[in-house]
C-alpha cells in the first residue's frame, strides 16, 4: 500500500527550497576570495590563446578547456549586454557556478527519488546545493566536485537500472575531474582495479569495466590530439619541469605524513564517544537509537567548541572538521545496522547489489578522493576533507526511520551548511566575514557588480587604474601574485607569468628558467604588490635581483603597487 503524501512536509520543502535558491543568488555579489582571481586568470589565459604546457605551466590549466565555452559566451556575446546592466566578468562566472550546481542538485534529487531513501531526497539535494568548496565560483576544486557527484549519480542509476550506458557517463565524469584536478588521474586506475577484483569474485562487471576504460581512453586521446595540434607534444615535454605547484614548502613525503597524522587525530576524536558507549554497554544495554542520539549531541558540542575556540577566524574549514567526524562514524553506523543474511546450503547465486552497496560505494569514493587530494595539496586537512561531503550526504539519506536517532544530527548539519552558504562570506585569505559587514560595490572592470570590503575595493581600483592607463592588449604582463592577480582580469594583456595561480616569487629560480626557455614570454611590465605576505621572501631571492637589474624604470606607484618596465 502506497504511503500517503505528507503535504505539510512538501509545502515546507517547497518554501525552504525557494528561499534558499533566491537567497543564494541574492548574496552572490558579496565579498571576494584571494584565490578566485588567480584561478579565473589562469582559465582566462587559456581562453586568450595561451598554449597549454608551453605558454602556461600551471598544474590546473586543463580546467581552461572546461571553462572555455563559458568564457567565450561572455566575451563574444554577453559582455556588451551585461556591462550596461552592472554585471562584470567575476559575477558572471559566479552565476554560472551557481546555475551548474543547481542543475546537479536537481539531478541528484531525481537519482535519490529512485531509491529506497526517496523521503530524504530533498534534504540531500538542498545540502549539496548549499555546500561549496572554498568559495562560490568555478575552480579546480569545484569542477572536480561536480565530476565526483555526477559520477556517484550515474553509479546510482546503474545500481537501479543495470544499464551499462551509465558507465560511459561515469567515464565522462571521471575525465571532468581529471581535467579539473590532474592528480585525479589515479582515480580511474584504482577504480578499474577494484572493479576487476569484484568481477573475479562473481560480479558482472567485465563489460562495464571495458566500457568505462574505453570512454576514459577515448577522451584522453582527444585531449592529446588537441595538445598536439595547439602546442605540439614535442614542445610540451621540455616544459613539464615547471608543472609542480611552486607553493609547496615541504617534500611530498613530509606533506603526506603530516596529512595522515591529521587524519589520525580526527579519527581519535571521532572514535572516543563510540568507545565510551561500547564500554558503557557492557554494564547496561544501549540501544542503537540511544547511541545515535549521543553521537548527534557529541557532534553538536564538538562544532560549538571548534567555533567558540577562535570565533574571529570562523570559516567553512570548521564545518569540514565536523564532516570528517561524520566520515569516520559512517562505517560504524552502516555496519552496525547490517541485517543477517541466510544462505541455503547447496544453492549458488552470483553476488547481487543492494542498497547497502551504494552507501558503501559512496564511502569508498570519498575515501579515495580524499587520499588523492591529501597527497597532492599543499594545504591542511580541510582541503581533502571537503570530499567527505559525499559521506555526509549518504548519512543524510539514511537518517530517517531506520536511523531515527540521527535526525538531530541531520538538522544540525543542514543548519550549518545553510549558515555558511547564506551568511558567511569567503573573503581575503579566509577567516570570518559575513554579509552584514560594510562593503562598496564596484562599478567598473571585471569586478563590476561585486561588493568588496575597503581593502579589496582599493586594491582593485588601483589595479584597474594602472591597467587602463598603461597596459595594452599587446603588452606582456607579469603580476607577482596576491591582489595583483586582479590586474590580469582587468586587462587583455598577454600573461607572462607562466601561471598566474602559482606563486612564482617563492620558487626563486622557476620564473627565471621559464623566461629563459620561453624568451618570447619575457614581460614588458611587472606589477608588484608590496603588501603581500610573501613580498619580503620575494625580495631575498633571485627573481627580485633579476627584476631590479633589468626593470629599472618605475612607470607608476599607486597605493602598495609598483609598476615597472625595462
Amino acid at each position: 500500500m502506497a504511503e500517503a503524501p505528507n503535504y505539510k512536509r512538501i509545502i515546507f520543502n517547497v518554501i525552504l527550497g525557494i528561499l534558499v535558491l533566491v537567497w543564494s543568488f541574492y548574496i552572490l555579489d558579496r565579498g571576494f576570495y584571494m584565490d578566485e582571481a588567480g584561478l579565473l586568470s589562469l582559465y582566462k589565459g587559456i581562453y586568450q590563446g595561451n598554449r597549454m604546457f608551453v605558454d602556461s605551466w600551471g598544474p590546473f590549466q586543463l580546467g581552461g578547456l572546461i571553462t572555455y565555452p563559458l568564457f567565450a559566451l561572455y566575451y563574444n556575446v554577453l559582455e556588451p549586454i551585461l556591462t550596461p546592466l552592472g554585471f562584470g566578468f567575476v559575477i558572471y562566472t559566479r552565476a554560472c557556478y551557481q546555475v551548474i550546481r543547481l542543475l546537479i542538485a536537481v539531478y541528484l534529487y531525481y537519482c535519490i527519488r529512485k531509491t529506497k531513501y526517496a523521503s530524504n531526497a530533498f534534504v540531500v539535494a538542498l545540502t549539496y546545493y548549499a555546500f561549496f568548496v572554498s568559495f562560490k565560483n568555478i575552480s579546480y576544486k569545484s569542477m572536480c566536485d561536480f565530476g565526483i557527484i555526477l559520477f556517484l549519480c550515474f553509479a546510482a542509476r546503474y545500481y537501479d537500472t543495470r544499464n551499462k550506458f551509465y558507465f560511459v557517463l561515469m567515464g565522462l565524469a571521471t575525465c571532468l575531474t581529471i581535467m579539473a584536478y590532474p592528480s585525479m588521474i589515479v582515480f580511474p586506475i584504482v577504480l578499474v582495479i577494484c572493479m576487476l577484483i569484484m568481477s573475479y569474485r562473481g560480479y558482472e562487471l567485465v563489460m562495464p569495466v571495458a566500457i568505462y576504460s574505453v570512454t576514459c581512453f577515448a577522451i584522453g586521446a582527444v585531449v592529446l590530439v588537441y595538445l598536439q595540434l595547439t602546442s605540439g607534444l614535442e614542445n610540451i615535454l621540455p616544459q613539464l619541469q615547471y608543472l609542480e605547484d611552486s607553493a609547496y614548502k615541504y617534500p611530498a613525503y613530509v606533506r603526506l605524513g603530516m596529512m595522515l597524522l591529521s587524519y589520525v587525530v580526527f579519527f581519535i576524536i571521532a572514535v572516543v564517544p563510540i568507545l565510551v558507549m561500547k564500554l558503557f554497554s557492557r554494564f547496561r544495554y544501549v540501544s542503537d537509537h540511544a547511541m545515535q542520539i549521543v553521537l548527534s549531541i557529541y557532534w553538536i558540542v564538538f562544532m560549538i567548541a571548534v567555533i567558540a575556540l577562535r570565533p574571529g577566524s570562523v570559516s567553512t574549514s570548521r564545518f569540514i572538521y565536523g564532516c570528517l567526524i561524520i566520515f569516520f562514524w559512517y562505517p560504524f553506523l552502516i555496519n552496525n545496522e547490517e541485517k543477517s543474511e541466510y544462505i541455503r546450503i547447496g544453492q549458488y547465486k552470483l553476488p547481487e547489489y543492494d542498497s547497502r552497496h551504494m552507501l558503501k560505494f559512496m564511502f569508498f569514493i570519498s575515501a579515495l578522493v580524499q587520499m588523492i587530494w591529501a597527497f597532492s595539496t599543499n594545504q591542511e586537512i580541510t582541503v581533502p576533507g571537503h570530499m567527505s561531503i559525499y559521506v555526509v550526504l549518504a548519512l543524510l539519506m539514511i537518517a530517517d526511520e531506520e536511523y531515527a536517532g540521527l535526525k538531530l544530527l541531520k538538522t544540525a548539519v543542514v543548519v550549518l551548511v545553510l549558515f555558511f552558504m547564506g551568511f558567511w562570506v569567503a573573503e581575503g585569505d579566509g577567516g570570518y566575514s559575513d554579509i552584514l559587514e560594510s562593503r562598496t560595490y564596484v562599478s567598473y572592470g571585471a569586478y563590476q557588480g561585486i561588493a568588496l570590503n575597503e581593502t579589496d575595493y582599493q586594491m582593485d581600483a588601483v589595479c584597474y587604474d594602472l591597467m587602463t592607463k598603461y597596459i595594452s592588449e599587446d603588452d606582456k604582463l607579469f603580476a607577482l601574485y596576491g591582489y595583483s592577480n586582479s590586474a590580469y582580469l582587468n586587462t587583455d594583456a598577454i600573461q607572462a607569468a607562466g601561471s598566474p595561480y602559482s606563486r612564482a616569487g617563492i620558487d626563486q629560480n622557476r620564473v627565471l628558467e621559464y623566461w629563459q626557455v620561453n624568451p618570447e614570454r619575457t614581460p614588458d611590465y611587472i606589477l608588484l604588490d608590496t603588501s603581500n605576505k610573501y613580498y619580503e621572501e620575494y625580495l631575498q631571492g633571485t627573481t627580485a635581483a633579476y627584476i631590479n637589474e633589468n626593470y629599472t624604470t618605475t612607470v607608476a606607484t599607486e597605493g602598495t603597487f609598483i609598476l615597472l618596465t625595462r
